[in-house]
């Protein structure tokens, strides 16, 4: 029972914008023309979600639904989490844990630092770019995990990518 995780770190958000809170902040442009392409290479996976839960902060909620866009997913199916906005790993794997188990392909939209820790967990292969960083913005990795969702651990988990925007774009 092989099942499909996909990390994706928000789009560029724009720090410019004069926002009441961090939840509030908005795509940047880059963020808004990063996304649909990294959708579009997502789309042409063999394997593309079916499934999307997303942070319901401003920035990951955009990105969010220019991902269902791309992915044929229709907006009303995205699981917004609020446990996912500044969710640490332990948090992450209980959302991770509770996907029900006929979804086969999924896509986490959230922040870092949680994303890079729960990355780094389950998949110690997963390095950083030259740059150093791992889940730039807009990033997506490819987990694949032949257990349960509800077993999910680095026992059961194998890295098999990570693609930047800067990589396809």
């Amino acid at each position: 029972m092989t099942h499909t995780l996909y990390l994706l770190r928000h789009a560029k958000s724009d720090w410019k914008k004069e926002v009441v809170s961090d939840f509030e902040r908005p795509l940047s442009k880059r963020g808004i023309t990063d996304a649909p392409k990294m959708a579009a290479w997502l789309a042409k996976q063999a394997d593309k979600p079916k499934v999307i839960i997303s942070s319901p902060a401003l920035r990951a909620y955009q990105t969010a639904l220019i991902f269902s866009r791309g992915l044929d997913i229709q907006a009303q199916e995205i699981g917004f989490d609020n446990r996912i906005y500044a969710a640490n790993l332990d948090i992450l794997l209980k959302v991770i844990r509770a996907i029900p188990e006929q979804n086969k392909s999924v896509l986490l939209i959230g922040h870092n630092p949680g994303l890079d820790l729960l990355l780094q967990v389950l998949c110690r292969k997963a390095k950083p770019g030259s740059d150093g960083k791992l889940m730039t913005t807009c990033a997506v990795a490819k987990i694949s995990i032949d257990c349960q969702w509800q077993n999910i651990s680095n026992k059961y988990c194998q890295f098999y990518s990570l693609t930047r925007p800067k990589e396809i774009i």
